[in-house]
């Protein structure tokens, strides 16, 4: 199951190559190689050897898996030549930055803020923010207004709210070896012992059991990595192996588990954007969310939001919503909230953010320190992205490029 940033690029990539006057090619960690997609080289992170390496340099294996996918990084970054390389892989983006001269090629790096990196901003020349709460606080700490863009995430959306009769969603449960005679609680996130501060699936296992019984079952979805089996066995302890599963599954079946659930429940308590929010909302499921700027700004007021920092909060929350009808005009509500963020209404803001970033010149110093940076003269220029990386390219040059991995 890929994490939420290397889904959003190779979504990036599938409905934004016909862009008008942009080119797309993408680097990428797994698949096959071809004309507008390079798979890059790299020690996986799941590997014996990344573990190994990353437990001898104190590193996550996730760090290793990025450093040993620069070189072939490079090499492709000199065939194709871009001015823009956009990416999420901060520990990549670091080294593509410190040795871009060494390189040889006079690319921008603009950085997806996806893991909320804050102030003082270094080691890339431009960053997407997500969210308005990430651009007030870049810009309320000094940083020049032309080096931050705040454009959403785009998905891939259906136009209409697709609608199944209880028997459908019955039979989609037994499909799936989950119940069909009790309310089902999802949660999809990162199942590690990494990203348990972020996710909170722990705390979100400790609410679901505060409630009386019968409890809702609980359905964990996520990658799983170092500590899921430490998580998994609390689980089955205080919750009991029958009202509860933890499952890691392929991209294209996690729509499956949206259908099949009754209410999605995050309990991270800050979140760069929350894609799994929009993925529950083009469902039409209820949503429970700690209630903060961000998740305001990307579930548009449809959904239920408490201090889930409050032991206790989640668990009442949960029981609330989980005691209620089911309401059709507010599933509507919400799968129009969705559509905000659907790829064909935010073509055209990825597309101007791309060639605005092409013209504005490159960040040398490493260091973090802000260097004057205006834009250039404004010529239109057709660009190329690509990306897990995605990355525009201006159209006078003969090819596009992108970096990243995965």
């Amino acid at each position: 199951m890929n994490c939420g940033i290397e889904t959003f690029f190779r979504d990036a990539f599938d409905n934004l190559k016909h862009m008008s006057g942009v080119d797309l090619f993408l680097l990428k960690g797994r698949g096959r190689s071809t004309c507008d997609e390079h798979k890059t080289f790299m020690l996986p992170r799941t590997s014996p050897v990344t573990v190994s390496l990353g437990k001898m340099a104190r590193r996550h294996p996730w760090i290793i898996e990025q450093w040993t996918s620069f070189f072939d990084v490079v090499r492709m970054v000199r065939r194709w030549r871009p001015h823009v390389i956009f990416y999420s892989e901060t520990h990549l983006g670091f080294l593509l930055h410190r040795y871009r001269d060494r390189i040889g090629v006079d690319y921008r790096l603009l950085l997806s803020n996806g893991g909320v990196m804050g102030p003082p901003y270094h080691g890339a020349d431009l960053f997407q923010q997500l969210a308005p709460f990430y651009l007030d606080e870049a810009l309320a700490a000094g940083e020049p207004a032309e080096r931050h863009w705040m454009t959403p995430l785009g998905f891939g959306l259906p136009e209409r709210l697709s609608n199944h009769s209880p028997e459908e969603k019955i039979a989609l449960r037994r499909r799936l070896l989950l119940p069909d005679n009790v309310p089902i609680v999802l949660s999809v996130g990162a199942l590690s012992r990494r990203q348990s501060y972020l996710k909170r699936m722990d705390s979100l296992i400790e609410e679901v059991a505060q409630l009386a019984p019968p409890r809702p079952f609980l359905l964990l979805l996520g990658a799983m990595e170092d500590g899921s089996a430490d998580m998994i066995q609390k689980a089955n302890s205080i919750l009991g192996a029958q009202n509860f599963s933890a499952r890691s599954v392929a991209p294209e079946g996690v729509s499956d588990y949206y259908r099949a659930a009754d209410l999605f429940a995050l309990a991270s308590l800050r979140e760069g954007f929350g894609r799994v929010y929009i993925e529950a909302h083009s469902h039409g499921l209820p949503v429970v969310a700690h209630d903060h700027p961000v998740m305001r700004y990307v579930l548009g007021g449809e959904a239920t939001f408490g201090n889930l920092s409050h032991p206790g909060v989640l668990a009442a929350l949960l029981q609330q919503e989980i005691s209620k009808p089911r309401d059709q005009a507010a599933e509507l509500r919400r799968f129009a909230n969705a559509q905000r963020f659907a790829w064909r209404n935010l073509q055209s803001t990825y597309h101007d953010m791309f060639l605005a970033c092409a013209q504005i010149p490159p960040y040398r110093n490493f260091t973090g320190r802000v260097t004057s940076a205006t834009p250039a003269a404004a010529t239109p220029m057709p660009t190329s992205a690509s990306g897990p990386s995605v990355s525009p390219n201006i159209a006078q040059a003969s090819t596009a490029v992108t970096g990243g991995v995965r």
